[in-house]
């Protein structure tokens, strides 16, 4: 079943997150690669990873000083907490709002995927004020660029640290490992292995991964001012040369990571699982001309993302008008909420987002979220779509009678902002049989033609 059968329409369904109700004018998602990238104010706003870093700092040397006053160390918990629960729901917050606001949907699905690959989860309650602060720091700032520098900067950013304890990893035969009797924390070499280079079926061994987290030893984090940030301290790393696939690396210092990361990111496998995530995410397949294509396109470029993009944007697979892949539950609610120029607050947005089972920068791993439709598409998780939707379609309709607007009118606007005259005749047929203006704009957000993209 042909359920896009306009280039416009599968721009906007496929590669963004849907039209918004009212908009007048859409680029194309290869238009979109040359715009200057929308950043809503509540974004541009939020506090900074450094000014975050301080406040952490301070936190924690003041809880030093209160050992031993259990009243005082009480009253400095519930501060704290309320700290990580405000920075956090501020941060999901802005992501909704530049989620619904974008006029360019493509960049910021592409920014997002980005994100989920370079996944934290604020599981681990120290991430919840640091939350989105890889994607707004590093992937803004990269997506478009070249993957060695968006791996370089994800792979010294303090939340990525923090999430996975490099901070805590310490060379045995350096100068504190000696004293201390410490070792190597494994975790950041393993993931920047694992899931953000080479892949899983990657060509390495775990003597690779002991090599590379010997290689960024000693990269941690400095919570006080000036230049709270990424830290580099020689006296953790671990000194003399390491091999890694096979080849030297003996250079000293944070050099020898870093050139580390450069090889990982132009490898041919780093190019193979890069290109497959981005098919899968986009098409719901690898094609293999393509996805050859796209590897060769990666490697040419030693990692530069726009060729990449323009290659998958102009495939004959990108633009068939059959749907290919099921919105995940974020996805889903940006779709409808712009369909519809639905306002939501801060508790609203995070509720909802929470009752369909993907609450903001929280996927429990750090694989990210899964991108296969079997784990968004069952009974449970459309029960739920369709709890969310009839509230949604509630709050719309009750917006629309207080500015004067006519509940049918509504519909009808949202129907032809998300496909002209090109709305599925069997969708057509249910609503056509629904008893009120909500219980169509609620069918119409459940309906395959929506769900899919």
């Amino acid at each position: 079943m042909n359920y896009y059968p306009t280039s416009k329409i599968v721009g906007e369904q496929r590669f963004g997150f849907g039209p918004k109700l009212g908009q007048t004018t859409y680029y194309s998602p290869v238009e979109q690669l040359d715009k200057k990238p929308f950043v809503h104010q509540a974004i541009q706003d939020l506090p900074s990873t450094e000014s975050t870093l301080i406040k952490v700092g301070e936190n924690r040397v003041q809880r030093m000083k209160a050992k031993g006053d259990e009243q005082q160390m009480q009253a400095m918990k519930k501060e704290a907490q309320s700290f990580l629960r405000t920075q956090y729901r501020q941060q999901a917050q802005a992501r909704h709002l530049q989620s619904v606001e974008t006029p360019y949907g493509f960049q910021e699905r592409i920014i997002q995927f980005w994100s989920n690959h370079f996944a934290i989860s604020v599981d681990n309650r120290k991430l919840m004020p640091l939350a989105a602060n890889i994607e707004n720091d590093v992937v803004r700032q990269h997506w478009n660029g070249n993957f060695g520098e968006m791996l370089m900067a994800s792979s010294k950013h303090p939340a990525m640290l923090l999430y996975l304890d490099n901070q805590l990893s310490i060379g045995p035969n350096s100068k504190v490992g000696k004293r201390r009797n410490k070792g190597l924390n494994e975790n950041l070499a393993r993931e920047i292995l694992e899931l953000h280079t080479l892949g899983v079926n990657g060509s390495y061994t775990q003597q690779d991964v002991i090599a590379l987290a010997k290689a960024i030893s000693g990269w941690g984090i400095k919570f006080k001012s000036p230049g709270a940030g990424f830290r580099f301290a020689n006296n953790l790393h671990e000194p003399g040369s390491i091999i890694l696939l096979g080849k030297s690396y003996s250079q000293s210092g944070v050099s020898q990571g870093e050139s580390c990361l450069q090889t990982l990111a132009t490898h041919k496998d780093t190019a193979k699982h890069l290109v497959d995530k981005l098919c899968q995410h986009f098409i719901g397949d690898t094609p293999k001309e393509l996805s050859n294509q796209m590897v060769a396109e990666y490697l040419k470029g030693e990692g530069n993302l726009l060729p990449i993009y323009r290659l998958l944007l102009n495939s004959a697979e990108a633009s068939k008008p059959n749907p290919n892949r099921f919105r995940p539950p974020k996805e889903w609610l940006f779709a409808v909420v712009r369909s519809a120029d639905i306002s939501l607050n801060e508790k609203q947005a995070f509720n909802a987002l929470n009752n369909l089972g993907q609450p903001p920068f929280k996927p429990g791993s750090p694989a990210g979220w899964s991108d296969q439709d079997r784990d968004y598409n069952s009974p449970s998780a459309l029960t739920q779509r369709m709890q969310v939707a009839n509230r949604l379609a509630s709050i719309a309709i009750k917006s629309a009678k207080a500015s004067g607007t006519k509940p049918k009118a509504v519909v009808d606007d949202v129907i032809t902002a998300l496909y002209g005259d090109a709305i599925d005749e069997h969708t057509q047929i249910v609503l056509s049989k629904a008893d009120s203006a909500a219980m169509q704009l609620s069918l119409l957000w459940l309906s395959p033609q929506f769900q899919y993209r």
